[in-house]
C-alpha cells in the first residue's frame, strides 16, 4: 500500500501566540519533530501563515504554500489530497505533535485492513492524531470546507478502523499550557 504524509503546518497558532512550529520541546523544534517520525515516507508540508519562517526547517522538503489558509485546515487538506491523488491511502499529521513517533506512524499504517476506510489511533478510548483515510473517501474530504478536518467525515462510521497508541496521539500544542505539560511529560520520561 503506498501512504503519503500530508503535514499540517499553515495554522496562525492563536491560541499559542505565535508559530509553535519553531518551538524547541527537548532542544529540538516541534516541526523537527514530527518530520523525523515521518523518515522514509513521502510526505509534503502544507505551510501559510508562517511560511517564510518554517522554509528555514523545511531544507529538502516539499513544501506546499496555502493561499487560502484563513479559511481553515480543509484548505490544506485539499492541497495535500491533490499531491497524493495516485496514492492508495494518506496521514493526515499535525505538525504540532512533538511525541509522535516512527514506532506509532508504523502502528497505524499496519492497522489497515481491507474494508477499512480510515484507522484513527487512539488512547485510553479518546480519538487521536495522525488519522490514515484510505483513496476511497479522497472525495469526500475534497468537499470538507471551512476549518474542519476529517474528524466530522469519519464520525460514526462503521467502517473506520482504531488502533489503541500511546498518550502521544492525544497530545498536541494549542496552548503555552499545553507546550508546559509536553516539556514536562519529555522531563518525567528522561528522569526514569
Amino acid at each position: 500500500m503506498r501512504v503519503g504524509a500530508i503535514v499540517l503546518a499553515a495554522g496562525e497558532g492563536r491560541r499559542f501566540g505565535g508559530n509553535k512550529l519553531i518551538v524547541t520541546v527537548d532542544g529540538k523544534p516541534v516541526i523537527t519533530r514530527v518530520l523525523r517520525a515521518l523518515n522514509g515516507i513521502d510526505r509534503v508540508i502544507i505551510v501559510g501563515a508562517y511560511a517564510e519562517e518554517l522554509l528555514h526547517y523545511l531544507r529538502n522538503e516539499v513544501v506546499i504554500y496555502n493561499p487560502d489558509y484563513r479559511e481553515g485546515i480543509s484548505t490544506s487538506i485539499r492541497l495535500g489530497l491533490r499531491f497524493f491523488q495516485d496514492y492508495d491511502a494518506v496521514l493526515i499529521v499535525l505538525g504540532d505533535m512533538p511525541l509522535i513517533t516512527r514506532e506509532t506512524i508504523n502502528k497505524i499504517i499496519n492497522a489497515y485492513r481491507e474494508g477499512c476506510t480510515a484507522v484513527i489511533p487512539t488512547h485510553k478510548g479518546l480519538r487521536g492524531n495522525p488519522v490514515l483515510i484510505h483513496r476511497s473517501l479522497f472525495n469526500e474530504l475534497m468537499r470538507l470546507k471551512g476549518d474542519v478536518g476529517a474528524r466530522e467525515l469519519l464520525r460514526d462510521r462503521a467502517d473506520v478502523c482504531y488502533v489503541e497508541c500511546g498518550p502521544e496521539v492525544i497530545m498536541d500544542i494549542d496552548t503555552l499550557d499545553d507546550l508546559a505539560r509536553i516539556e514536562r511529560i519529555i522531563k518525567e520520561y528522561s528522569e526514569q
